[in-house]
């Protein structure tokens, strides 16, 4: 791949020189980012869900009592960006969050109902998502950039 881009918005546009952007490891992985984004927004967003939100929710479900701390550690996310996050999922009647039992200061975070039947019908949908954004790799090309993303985001 040379620097220029080869998709062109309409025929009078002429490919553009990136200079070194092709070569930089963080501006093909947002490019990657945003061109996953996009399509999560056309296809799975429709139920009125984020990429973000998903995670959170999968995350929730499969530690139920989880603290809102060690989620927004978890997800690398500020504590009021957190805060937000879960006002809206609650105010969506998809999360709920109560005192924590063990350490009163905390929140613990649980789904609905109706968040957990959301997440039962969104699986399917974020599984054909990730199927058509990985229709270009085998099994194997698929492992080894999984592999290489967690190693760049050092999980």
């Amino acid at each position: 791949m040379g620097p220029f881009v080869s998709e062109r918005k309409n025929a009078n546009d002429e490919p553009l020189n990136l200079g070194q952007l092709p070569e930089l490891l963080g501006y093909q992985l947002r490019r990657a980012q945003i061109a996953a984004f996009q399509h999560f927004a056309a296809t799975v967003g429709k139920q009125g869900i984020t990429p973000g939100w998903f995670g959170l929710m999968v995350i929730v479900a499969n530690n139920e009592g989880l603290s809102q701390t060690r989620l927004a550690r978890t997800l690398g996310i500020d504590g009021s960006t957190m805060v937000a996050m879960i006002d809206r999922l609650e105010e969506n009647g998809w999360l709920r969050r109560q005192r924590s039992e063990v350490d009163r200061r905390s929140h613990a975070l649980y789904l609905t109902e109706t968040g957990s039947q959301l997440l039962t019908r969104l699986t399917p949908l974020v599984e054909a998502h990730e199927a058509e954004l990985a229709q270009g790799l085998s099994a194997d090309d698929k492992k080894n950039l999984l592999e290489l993303l967690a190693k760049i985001a050092r999980v």
